[in-house]
This record gives C-alpha cells, sequence and structure tokens, in this order.
C-alpha cells in the first residue's frame, strides 16, 4: 500500500474522489445493509459538505457505530482524527489527533506491507470502526483499494454468515473478536470453514494456543500486532516497524515514535530477546484492571441484561493461581434462545461484546452461559 500524500485523511479522500470519478461502482464496503460503493461514500460527503453543517466527530459517536458512518464522518473531518482507545487499561477515552505526518506514514505504511494488504483484496475486520486500530485499518484499506467486510457488532451467526458469502482475503481483530470467530465457524461452518489466507490481531496479547488454533483451523498466517493509540502501531509479529525505537529496562518497554513526538514512553511488561524480538507479557498500569478483576462490573451487569436472549447476570470472583482472583459471569438465557438454531450468544461472543462496549479491562476473565432454571 502506497502512500504519498502529508496525511492519511488527505490521501483517502483523494483516493475516493479518483475512484468515483472513474470507477464509481467500485465497491468500498460491504455489510449487513449490502454494499456501499466509492459513488456512494463521496455523495455522502459532498452532502454533508453542502448542508455547510458543523463537521461531525468521531468521539460523539456511540461504540455500535457502523463502519459506513464512521467513514463518512473520519472523511469529512478534514485531516482531524478523533481517536479512541481500546479500554485494555480503563475506561475507552478519545484522543484528537491532527493529520498524519510523514514519519508516521512511513511506519502505517510498512504495517501494512507487512501484513499483506493489497489492492483489491477483500479485508474483514472485527473491530469497531469507532477505535483507533477499526479506524485507521479502514483508512488504510480505502487508500488501497481494499474492499472492507464490516463484521463488528453482529450476531456470531450473522457475523459468520457474512464471512462466507464475502470470501474476505484477510481477517482482523482482537484476540477475543477472533477466538468468537473461531468458535463459531467451528459449530456452524460443518465441513466447509472459511478460506482466509491471513488473520492479524491487534490491540490484546495473543495467547499462543488461540494463535496456533488459528493458523491450523484455517491454514492461515497468524501476526500478532502491538500498539497504542499514544504510541502508534509498534512491532509485527515481534519484530518493530520502520521508525520505531524499543528499549527494555526492569522487565519494562520503553518506546518512542513519531507518534510520541520521540519522546520515550513507558508501555508495557515485555522483554526483547536476542534477536531483537519484543515479547509483550502484560500490561504495565492499571493494576486493578487486570485480567482478574473489572473495572466496571455494575456495567458489565447492565450491559448483559439489556440484550435480547439473556434472563438475568451473575457476577462473582473466584481463587487463581496466578492472577490472585479472577472474574466469572454466569449468564442465564431465556428458554427460547437455548433452543434457537447456532445459538447466538455464546462465551465468546459475550466477552467480544463488552469489549467492544465498555472496553477490554471490562471483559469478564471466564463467561458460563446456562438456560433458565439449570
Amino acid at each position: 500500500m502506497a502512500l504519498h500524500r502529508p496525511g492519511r485523511l488527505a490521501h483517502a479522500r483523494t483516493a475516493l474522489r479518483l475512484r468515483a470519478a472513474t470507477r464509481p461502482r467500485s465497491v468500498v464496503l460491504i455489510d449487513v445493509h449490502g454494499e456501499l460503493t466509492a459513488g456512494d461514500l463521496q455523495g455522502h460527503l459532498q452532502l454533508l459538505e453542502r448542508r455547510g453543517a458543523e463537521r461531525p466527530r468521531l468521539g460523539e459517536l456511540p461504540p455500535w457505530a457502523p463502519l459506513r458512518q464512521v467513514l463518512v464522518t473520519a472523511l469529512a473531518g478534514h485531516g482531524h482524527l478523533d481517536l479512541r482507545s481500546s479500554g485494555t487499561t480503563g475506561a475507552p477515552r478519545v484522543l484528537e489527533r491532527g493529520p498524519l505526518t510523514a514519519p508516521q506514514l512511513r511506519t502505517l505504511t510498512d504495517l501494512a506491507r507487512r501484513i499483506g494488504v493489497r489492492r483489491g483484496a477483500r479485508v474483514a475486520t472485527a473491530i469497531p470502526g469507532v477505535h483507533a486500530h477499526g479506524l485507521l485499518l479502514a483508512l488504510a484499506a480505502l487508500s488501497a483499494g481494499s474492499p472492507l467486510v464490516d463484521v463488528s457488532h453482529l450476531r456470531v451467526v450473522d457475523r459468520v454468515a457474512l464471512l462466507h458469502r464475502t470470501s474476505p482475503r484477510m481477517l482482523v481483530g482482537t484476540p477475543v473478536h477472533l477466538a468468537d470467530i473461531l468458535a463459531a465457524d467451528r459449530e456452524l461452518s460443518g465441513h466447509v470453514p472459511l478460506r482466509i489466507d491471513r488473520i492479524v490481531s491487534t490491540t490484546d496479547v495473543l495467547p499462543d494456543e488461540l494463535r496456533a488454533d488459528l493458523a491450523r483451523h484455517w491454514h492461515a498466517r497468524v501476526h500478532d500486532v502491538y500498539g497504542s493509540v499514544e504510541t502508534g502501531t509498534l512491532t509485527v509479529d515481534g519484530r518493530p516497524l520502520h521508525g520505531v525505537e524499543i528499549r527494555v529496562r526492569d522487565g519494562v518497554l520503553r518506546t518512542r515514535t513519531s507518534f510520541t513526538r520521540r519522546r520515550w514512553l513507558v508501555t508495557d511488561h515485555g522483554e526483547i530477546d536476542e534477536q531483537g524480538s519484543v515479547h509483550v507479557t502484560a500490561r504495565a498500569d492499571a493494576p486493578d484492571a487486570s485480567p482478574g478483576m473489572l473495572r466496571d462490573p455494575r456495567g458489565v451487569v447492565r450491559l448483559l441484561q439489556s440484550q435480547d436472549g439473556i434472563r438475568s447476570v451473575h457476577l462473582r470472583f473466584v481463587p487463581d493461581e496466578e492472577l490472585g482472583r479472577r472474574t466469572v459471569a454466569h449468564v442465564v438465557l431465556e428458554e427460547e434462545e437455548e433452543h434457537e438454531e447456532g445459538r447466538v450468544i455464546t462465551p465468546h461472543g459475550v466477552r467480544a461484546l463488552v469489549r467492544d462496549r465498555l472496553g477490554a479491562s471490562s471483559v469478564p476473565r471466564e463467561v458460563r452461559i446456562s438456560s433458565r432454571g439449570r
């Protein structure tokens, strides 16, 4: 993916105008509502500009905003981005960023090259577009001419069905998203699993067992992408990207990139091996938001009890040898949900929902699902 403009948004808008003029029917995005073409997207932007209204802000969109709405809002911002964190170590927060600089673009171009983004190849994303990783992926795909498949916020059966219908070459998600899709594909696809060449895991630490399961099930190459809103993307499969410097002291990683204005920032706990590969072992901050505890347990209960098919939710803490204590969410389904074909509500799906709406630090360590009265 070649980027030559001084900002990702400027390049994306230029690429969109060119496609709208030369190939207005070329597909930009596919979701449950159908196909969004280059001409459609350009028309939405022109309509916003003709209205002369105050520019919409990404930070004001809800966590469940569809990717097509996120794209229109981002491109209407004329170079200004409101990047929302994933909430790994606390409540998701919004950071305003100006146009991307040339050094930042070189880092992102190296990222696209390493994970294999290429023109015309469909890229499915399970990451909500309001989050920084989801938004930058969408803008990168638009610039590269890669149609996006938006499977974020879908029920598990709808997610797998859309993936089968669109046959993306690449699937991007956090580990909890990927585990959800993997379990659903095993259960619902029978002897015809999805055909995906590359899997890209981002935001959270990718467990070795899950990485092996993903590669084995889909016969795919799995990439582990590490970074944050503050530092930008740092590594692919442990190897630092162009322009990224990483050091380790006392088991803590320190990073300097063009996104940090060349200042050194503490990121996470980790190590660097003799080959120069970076290995993240744990989050460095917010110890009270570790995988064993929850940042907002009441918010988790309210969210889950508002979902169709869930009768009740109970959280409890149990002893854990590694974490001290860990959170277990007991989810009781309505009777009709228990018998619905393909079972919409799964443990992985519950964890993905909480992560998307409340942030990764609110995700229960374990989810147990039972039917009413069991």
